[in-house]
């Protein structure tokens, strides 16, 4: 990959990633993030849990948040 990542595998693990993991990356680090992440290595940066980061995603998609459409 000519040094761009594409929008389906994890850039620290290399794991597949979900809709909803893209969009919390978006919704929590920004929009133009380039470096997203799974779920393991997003509570790993952010020193929480992965279910608390489920957690989060459930309560965006209640808010109506387009992301997670």
């Amino acid at each position: 990959m000519n040094g761009t990542q594409t929008e389906k595998r994890c850039f620290f693990c290399d794991a597949e990633l979900t809709k909803d993991e893209i969009a919390l990356n978006k919704k929590i680090v920004g929009r133009s993030v380039v470096k997203i992440q799974c779920l393991p290595c997003l509570a790993a940066y952010f020193e929480t849990t992965v279910e608390e980061l489920r957690e989060k995603i459930e309560e965006f998609k209640r808010q109506g948040c387009a992301l997670f459409g």
